[in-house]
Formats: C-alpha cells, structure tokens, sequence
C-alpha cells in the first residue's frame, strides 16, 4: 500500500480542521495528506479503527476536490446485505426482481460528477467486488434487471478498519480491487494514540452540544481529564462523543462533569492512573493488594488473554493478522491459544470447555473491559469488582 508522506510543516494545520479534531503531529500528517490530495481525481483508500472519523476525511477530499457543486454519496457496504447492494449502487430496472415496482436510481449514478465514498469496503464479498471492479475501471456498469450500459463520472473514496493486504494473500480481497483503491493511502490514528488531543475533542463535542441541543456550559474537572486520557477509547472519538453527551445530560453538579457522570470503567482510570502513575496507560488494571496480595501469574494471564482478544477482535478472528498485530509469529500465538484453550466467542476471548455462564474466577473481556475479582480473607471472590477499560 501506498504509505503517508511525511509532514514538512507540522505547525501549518489548526487544531480543528474541516471537522477534524486534534493538534498530535499523526493528525497534522492526515491534514497535510488531506490538502495534497483533496484537489487531484486520485482515488483514496483511508484505514483506521471503527469510530477514528473515516467519513470525515472522506467529506474533506470532497470539499476539496472541485466536485462540491456535485454530490457527495456515502455508501456503508457493511451495512446493506449483498443482495440489495448491487441495486443500491448501481440501480435497478422496473421489474427486475420481486418488489421492483418501480426503476431505481444506483449510488454510483447520484454521484454522477461527484464523490463517493465506499465505507467498510473490506466487507464486500469476493463475488461483489468482481463488479465493483468494473465499474472503477472504466465508469461503467448495468442497472439490475437492464441491458443498456450507463456510464459515470466519479471519484472514489473508500475507508476500512480491517487489514486489505492481509486479505489478499488470504484470498478475501481481490488484489486488482486494492490497487484501484489503494493510489493514497491516509491513515487515522486509534484515539489512545494521541491522548494528548483528548481534551481538545471533548471541549469541542461539548460545546456542539451547547450549541446544538441547548445544553448547558461544561467543563471537565481535573479528574474527568485524567480519566479520560487513561481510558483506551475502543470505540474512539466516536465513544467519547456518546459518552460526554451522557455524561452532560446526567450531570449532578451544574456546569461541570465530574467523574461521578462517566460510566464506572471509565471512571476507573483515573483512580489507576493515579495509583500507578509510572506505568503504561494503555495496559494497567487497579489492582488490589490485600493482606493476601495479589496472584501474579493470574495476572499475567488476564493481561494476555485481554490483549490476544483485543488483537483478534480488530483482526476480525484472523489470526494471521492478529498475530501481526501483536508483532508475533503466528505459530507462537496459535500455541498460546492451544496452551491455554481459549477461542473467541461472541467478541470475547473465552475457554474451550467454557460452560454457560463465565464463573467469576475468569475475567470477563467482554470489547473494551477486563475485570478481575480480587479474593477476599476467607479465600471467596469480593462480589464487588474493579473494572478498568481496555
């Protein structure tokens, strides 16, 4: 793929840019990559994690481009089921299947002279992406159901969470597909990426929500700052826009959000910040040091199978690419989940012989929580668990 250029100019961008928040340099490099390519016909592949703010970039490259009198399309190929995405994108003829009652205009046809931007394009399946192709070729493709060509005029902005080139060599993704997509490649860094611009966005979310839904002024006491910083945003900007608006309609003291209106994982980060202040943000749990202490291996291994269930839940169950993530051999992860029995079920990292019903001595790593139950005097798990966010 395609790599980011490297920024000359780190201080040219603002911190908010085109709807974009955030002043880290991986920021200032999508700013910089956004002004270079947005005036070229060029086609762009963005990658980043769910929530990082893909359709952003996209509506950018857009209102760059010279096609703003035009329409922008946007199409969640994730979302829609493969029957109807051929008909959504390209159209279909009266009668051309059960329920046609009427033609229908395609996606591709809309953007006739403008953008479109192909959301969760690693979803398509092999058999649709044949089509597609066409279409990115020369411009032109067949409404269902009909026999004259159309032709079309677009540019094609397409954005993925999961790994294409992993999916080539495993045979999901047609590699001529990326190579029509992938001419520039932008990428958006995870939210824990760049704590640094956490405030910055909530300030911002907060006061899109004064001036859109009449809220009242917030700011964020010292505690909420840090809990926020601390947290591992699985979800990204996208989790923390929805959690602040939670967090202001719920507020108990007028004008500030305290830690009190975060939901408990979140909350929690701040009290294991502050307990463990030279370890890693991204990896700590508060940890509870009775007159037992703690069980160390115990703890190592709630620490690997939350982070092998992390790998693999980006990875969407491939292990290649989750072993890639982890930056380990694929074999040496494949022995620790054999080693230990465990799979992933449901999005959650389990034993093999797991019953129904997690018993409390596993932690639970449900997507972005880890829990673990410290044991009380008698020996019996303390009911009362401390939960911190992946």
């Amino acid at each position: 793929m395609t790599r980011e250029a490297e920024d000359p100019n780190p201080n040219v961008h603002p911190a908010e840019y085109r709807g974009l928040v955030g002043s880290h340099p991986s920021m200032r490099r999508v700013y910089d990559l956004i002004e270079k390519v947005g005036p070229s016909q060029s086609a762009v592949l963005i990658t980043g994690e769910s929530g990082t703010g893909k359709e952003l970039v996209a509506r950018a490259l857009h209102e760059l481009s010279g096609r703003t009198a035009r329409n922008f399309v946007p199409v969640h190929c994730g979302a829609i089921p493969e029957e109807l995405l051929e008909s959504e994108l390209f159209g279909h003829v009266k009668g051309a299947f059960t329920g046609a009652l009427a033609a229908r205009t395609g996606r591709f046809q809309l953007a006739n002279g403008g953008s479109i931007f192909l959301d969760e394009i690693g979803e398509m399946s092999p058999r649709f992406q044949v089509k597609l192709l066409r279409v990115l070729e020369d411009g032109s493709f067949q409404p269902v159901g009909g026999t004259s060509t159309l032709r079309t005029d677009v540019r094609v902005v397409a954005a993925t969470h999961r790994d294409l080139r992993t999916m080539t060599q495993e045979g999901d993704f047609r590699e001529d597909l990326l190579y029509r997509l992938d001419v520039v490649e932008i990428h958006l860094p995870a939210l824990r990426d760049r704590r640094e611009d956490i405030p910055l966005i909530a300030a911002h979310f907060l006061a899109k929500l004064r001036q859109s839904r009449g809220m009242a002024h917030f700011d964020l006491a010292p505690e909420t700052r840090r809990a926020l910083m601390a947290h591992d945003w699985p979800g990204n900007v996208r989790e923390l826009r929805n959690v602040l608006e939670r967090a202001a309609v719920l507020a108990e003291t007028p004008g500030v959000i305290t830690t009190a209106d975060l939901p408990a994982p979140i909350a929690a980060s701040a009290q294991t910040e502050m307990a463990l202040p030279g370890a890693s943000r991204s990896t700590v749990s508060p940890w509870h040091f009775g007159a037992e202490g703690t069980d160390f291996y115990k703890e190592i291994e709630v620490f690997e199978r939350r982070m092998i269930g992390r790998a693999l839940q980006l990875a969407g169950g491939s292990k290649r690419e989750a072993a890639r993530l982890l930056q380990v051999n694929r074999t040496t992860l494949l022995e620790k989940l054999k080693r230990r029995g465990w799979e992933l079920r449901g999005g959650s990292l389990e034993p093999v012989d797991a019953p129904t019903g997690t018993p409390d001595c596993w932690p639970s790593l449900r997507r972005g929580q880890a829990s673990y139950q410290p044991r009380a005097a008698n020996g019996d798990r303390d009911p009362g668990r401390a939960v911190a966010g992946s």
